[in-house]
């Protein structure tokens, strides 16, 4: 049973070195807002792929466009619109540093709820930490197999 709880902390501690490596998503501003707005700030980022999110759900007609962008200080503007409510998403590869981020658009008369949000693209596993994945199932299956024999005998 020792080998057994030693294999299942390792299982425990593999899952929670991947749930880590997981995506974090930054919301950038959301709300509800009506008629013409734009709200804007900063949002400093480390290199690497970014994907831009926005959603806007519209309680009237009209509603839309919906713009998010960032732009950094000697980058290019980085930006994703949406014609009327919905959703829409972009990866962009960023230097990393401080960038500027406006969210803004035409709420209609009666508003509209959006989030706009930052996420780091996701890292995909090495392969090698499924192995080592599968080996660990591996071993735990073995050491439940000899434990019941053991018990029986």
């Amino acid at each position: 049973m020792k080998l057994l709880s030693k294999y299942s902390m390792i299982s425990a501690l593999l899952v929670l070195l991947t749930f880590s490596m997981g995506s974090q998503a930054q919301v950038v501003d959301s709300g509800f807002k009506a008629g013409s707005w734009a709200d804007s700030g900063n949002i400093t980022l480390a290199a690497g792929n970014y994907t831009l999110e926005l959603l806007a759900v519209a309680f009237s007609d009209p509603a839309g466009p919906f713009v998010f962008g960032l732009k950094g200080a000697s980058e290019p503007l980085y930006k994703v619109t949406l014609a009327t409510e919905g959703f829409v998403s972009q990866v962009f590869s960023l230097a990393g540093g401080t960038y500027h981020w406006l969210v803004g658009g035409n709420g209609g008369d009666f508003g509209t709820g959006f989030t706009a949000s930052v996420n780091a693209a996701p890292v995909p596993l090495p392969s090698s930490v499924i192995m080592i994945g599968s080996a660990l199932a591996a071993m735990v299956s073995i050491g439940r197999r000899g434990a019941s024999r053991r018990a029986r005998g």
